[in-house]
């Protein structure tokens, strides 16, 4: 068969080693002794039989002992069981929630100005920042012309009362006697010019005859013609000057009139009103806070003149530092929240703010382009809220119960999806892709496929696992 294999090959077998196989394949048969001792066929059997054993040799100290373990060969051994912690899974109440963004606004926005127009800010009192009270001073106007003009207003107020006093009172005894002598005197004084004008009369009728009969000249006449006149215009002038002085006495006598004494009344009620005005004047020149709350924004500057106008607004304070948080939510996750629900608040810039509010107004017309309406959720007094804050809001909107497991017993893979290590009972463990849902309080998350409730997984080495790998349970 060797010789057919190298006749495959084209070549032929060296002679010693034909020789060798024709020893090989030569019969059983035990050759005659004598014959193969003897002659020229034992010479050559003997060469024969000495190549043979050379060859035989040859190859015996050639060919490697297959017995014997290489010598720089390391030993196969088995890797040590990872020591690791594992967590049932379980079935735990899980709530979904809306997560939103939103812009911290103030509640009510107060603003201060002042109805005096044109008075320079002389003082001012609070800053931006600072908790005001209502009723706290927070600038005070120039009111130097204001006092003036209450000053006079008051002193009208006194005069008018005093007028008004003395007709209630009415007329004193001594004036009316001295009114009832006046007419007296006016009463003599009349009788005396009319003696003057009877006798002018009876003097001018004299001169009348005498200068008919041309005993006088016309003169003369025309001289008490005048004195006459003269004589009567002074009767009618007393006689007035006593109507005049018998109407006082009986005035004085009949005491003040009821219009006098309302006329009076009014004069008075005006000087009060005038006085009540400045005042109200002079109280505009006191800012004070209307409200209990912070100011937000200071306008007023010392030695500015007031301006009553919309533009006028000294301060502007948030009452009782309410704020609200508006948040965008679509249109579609409305019906899934209602009016009175908490709200969890956090804060991006700040890890450690972490407050509840009240969704307090749902805005019921949607944005056209955003197609998002506003909702206002009440927040509570905090010192680091800020109106203008950017927070993120998280509303629950129902519960349910799902598969949850601790966050460390999950690992991202690079692909995007997560993988769990779940504990078979021969003490090895399988990589198990699970979907994820909610994170969880209590570094917890819930788990949507992949595992069920009862599985065994890894959560504290895992992520020095592979498939297949082999475990040792922490107690």
């Amino acid at each position: 068969m060797t010789q057919d294999i190298f006749k495959n090959n084209g070549n032929q077998p060296p002679t010693e080693i034909q020789d060798e196989y024709q020893f090989v394949a030569t019969p059983t048969k035990k050759p005659k002794q004598s014959s193969l001792l003897s002659g020229s066929k034992g010479v050559l059997f003997g060469i024969g039989l000495g190549a043979l054993l050379t060859l035989a040799g040859t190859k015996f100290i050639a060919q490697p002992k297959t017995t014997e373990a290489p010598q720089n060969v390391t030993p196969v051994v088995s890797a040590p069981a990872q020591s690791v912690t594992v967590s049932t899974v379980q079935l735990s109440p899980v709530n979904r929630t809306l997560k939103a963004t939103g812009t911290v606004t103030a509640d009510e926005l107060i603003t201060v100005n002042t109805q005096a127009n044109g008075l320079q800010i002389q003082e001012i009192y609070v800053d931006e920042g600072a908790s005001v009270s209502a009723g706290q001073l927070l600038a005070r106007l120039d009111d130097s012309i204001l006092q003036a003009q209450l000053a006079q207003a008051q002193a009208s107020v006194a005069q008018a009362e005093a007028r008004l006093a003395e007709l209630k009172a009415g007329t004193r005894t001594e004036e009316i006697a001295r009114a009832r002598e006046i007419v007296r005197q006016s009463i003599a004084e009349l009788t005396q010019v009319k003696s003057d004008w009877d006798l002018a009369k009876k003097r001018l009728s004299r001169n009348q005859t005498l200068e008919a009969q041309g005993a006088i000249a016309r003169d003369r006449l025309d001289e008490a013609i005048n004195d006459e006149r003269s004589k009567l215009a002074i009767v009618r002038r007393t006689e007035a000057e006593l109507r005049e002085n018998q109407q006082k006495l009986a005035e004085l006598q009949a005491g003040p009139r009821s219009e006098v004494i309302a006329q009076a009344t009014a004069q008075l009620a005006q000087a009060k009103s005038q006085v009540q005005v400045i005042t109200a004047q002079l109280r505009n020149t006191r800012i004070l806070s209307p409200v209990n709350g912070k100011i937000t924004k200071r306008n007023a500057r010392v030695g500015d003149t007031t301006n009553s106008g919309s533009q006028g607004a000294l301060f502007e304070i948030i009452e009782a530092g309410r704020l609200e948080l508006h948040v965008k939510i679509p249109e579609n996750q409305l019906t899934a929240i209602r009016t009175g629900q908490k709200v969890e608040i956090t804060s991006d810039a700040d890890s450690s703010l972490i407050l509840i509010g009240t969704i307090r107004e749902i805005n019921p017309v949607v944005d056209v382009e955003s197609r998002q309406a506003t909702v206002k959720v009440d927040l509570p007094f905090s010192n680091t809220l800020k109106p203008g804050m950017f927070l993120r809001a998280s509303i629950v909107t129902n519960s349910a119960t799902s598969i949850t497991v601790p966050m460390d017993g999950v690992l991202p893979q690079s692909d995007g999806k997560a993988i769990a290590y779940i504990v078979q009972s021969n003490n090895t463990v399988i990589a198990q892709t699970v979907s994820l849902g909610e994170i969880l309080p209590n570094n917890q998350i819930e788990i949507t496929n992949g595992l069920n409730p009862g599985d065994r997984i890894v959560i504290k080495g895992a992520a020095y696992l592979n498939d297949g790998d082999k475990i040792q349970i922490k107690s």
